[in-house]
């Protein structure tokens, strides 16, 4: 792919991770658009600083501490990564994308992080629809899963019931229950029949759904390089169950 040349390296090096079919199916306009942006932002950090406190200080109640000091690393807390992995999800500001593991140093209490400049914001719509999949596939509520589906664009309203569902147990492959070892190849596979079936049924996804492919894919190279089995949905609850106290206040 040409526009592939001009990334910077950083992007080039987690484009590696991302089967080359997932862009395939992103609408051409919406990618050409959009790659120049996010190549200028991560070179030129424009708007990083900003986007840097405001992030700041979402995450630090959640014992997520940013930092633009560098650090020389330490063994990754995979606990605390996915409850920033699904804290993040929750912000209305954006999210930082690149997850890998040298990124991150633990202390007793925090995981301090040393962000790229690599982030996003989500569209609202996208979000909100992205937060119905997790909850519906937690809580298994199968309507509000496949709403969600709907409302992040891979799924569409009018097609046959036995295709949603295929795509709905497609997209499942990227959950974890709790007990969940994390697997990057099994990961990247699952990438790969979805888009295939997406690419069958002429669905073209928003850039946003990529840049969610690339958070996955960077959380699933970290936590497999720790080895370890995690309470996924457990974590996932306690992160959603902290907001939901916030917003019924």
């Amino acid at each position: 792919m040409i526009l592939m040349r001009i990334l910077p390296s950083v992007l080039k090096e987690l484009s590696k991770h991302v089967p080359t079919v997932l862009f395939q199916t992103v609408e051409w306009s919406e990618l050409a658009s959009e790659l120049p942006k996010i190549t200028h932002r991560m070179l030129h950090k424009e708007d990083f600083a900003e986007f840097f406190d405001r992030q700041h200080d979402f995450l630090s109640p959640f014992n997520i501490v940013l930092t633009k000091d560098p650090f020389s690393g330490s063994m990754l807390d995979g606990n605390k990564l996915l409850k920033l992995f699904f804290t993040q999800l929750y912000s209305p500001h954006g999210l930082f994308l690149d997850l890998r593991s040298h990124h991150f140093e633990n202390t007793e209490t925090d995981l301090k992080w040393h962000p790229s400049a690599f982030w996003t914001q989500f569209d609202e719509a996208f979000r909100i629809g992205l937060l119905d999949v997790y909850e519906g596939f937690y809580l298994n509520q199968d309507v509000l899963y496949f709403e969600g589906l709907e409302r992040i664009g891979i799924l569409k309203p009018d097609w046959p019931e036995e295709d949603k569902v295929h795509l709905g147990n497609l997209f499942r492959m990227q959950f974890g229950n709790n007990e969940m070892s994390f697997d990057l190849e099994q990961f990247k596979d699952s990438i790969i029949n979805m888009s295939d079936f997406m690419l069958k049924k002429k669905v073209k996804i928003s850039k946003d759904f990529l840049y969610l492919g690339i958070y996955l894919v960077t959380l699933y190279s970290s936590l497999e390089e720790t080895k370890n089995v995690f309470p996924v949905k457990e974590i996932y609850l306690e992160v959603k169950d902290r907001f939901t106290a916030v917003t019924t206040r």
